[in-house]
């Protein structure tokens, strides 16, 4: 089915830039950190068969601009709104990976009657939750884009990009247990984020189910992407009343 493409004007003159496809109740496709929309090719044909897809490129990812001095989730949460208010969603299904699970959790502390459910793909509320070489990486990732920015203009604005992950998402654990939304948190057991942090999510969020796939990383929705497909629907198929009780 054909993507249609739009754009959302934020407050600031931001433009958030997103695809719509297929159709049934809405879900939405929240991607990770330095990437954008596309980074679900993979996911898109197989849920667009039952699903109203909305795929966002973050604030100053992919085709989307940024004319905010900093990024924070709050503003990226406050971007959504937005997108799902011009589309006139009034609750939906989120998918977020990496940082579009950060994303996700944000929004859902901050608009809960919005959404119905989260699938969480290797979140970190805080910065202790991705491994130590990870976040030594980033800090020199961060170290050589803030130098060429002095030479490369287009550096500063990935610059803003990079800092997002040196700082908690800003979402507290008496946040998370005040999410309404039955989750599913789903991780690599190789990926950058601490299995054990992905845990710790999944029990502080009243209505969750923890999923751990065995030998995959970070990049789990693109290498296999049939069992994230498969698990993800699974999810969503299932009836709410199985999460009365904790399932984590």
């Amino acid at each position: 089915m054909v993507q249609e493409k739009h754009y959302a004007i934020m407050k600031d003159g931001t433009k958030i830039y997103y695809e719509t496809c297929g159709s049934g109740p809405t879900l939405v496709f929240l991607h990770g950190n330095g990437s954008n929309g596309r980074f679900f090719s993979y996911q898109v044909p197989f849920f667009e068969k039952n699903h109203r897809l909305i795929i966002v490129d973050s604030r100053g990812h992919g085709h989307s601009t940024n004319n905010a001095k900093a990024l924070s989730f709050r503003l990226m949460a406050d971007d959504l709104f937005t997108v799902l208010k011009q589309e006139q969603v009034t609750i939906c299904d989120i998918v977020g990976f990496s940082d579009g699970a950060n994303l996700a959790m944000k929004f859902a502390t901050m608009h809960p009657e919005m959404v119905h459910r989260l699938v969480l793909n290797a979140g970190n509320t805080n910065v202790s939750g991705e491994k130590l070489l990870s976040r030594a990486a980033t800090r020199i990732w961060y170290g050589w884009t803030w130098l060429l920015s002095y030479f490369v203009p287009g550096y500063k604005a990935k610059l803003k990009i990079i800092g997002l992950m040196l700082k908690d998402i800003g979402v507290s654990k008496e946040e998370l247990q005040q999410i309404k939304a039955p989750s599913l948190v789903i991780v690599g057991s190789h990926d950058l984020i601490k299995v054990r942090h992905s845990q710790w999510i999944a029990k502080n969020i009243p209505r969750s189910v923890f999923k751990q796939v065995s030998g995959q990383g970070h990049l789990l929705a693109r290498r296999v992407p049939l069992v994230f497909n498969q698990e993800v629907a699974a999810f969503l198929d299932v009836p709410f009343p199985i999460f009365e009780d904790h399932l984590c």
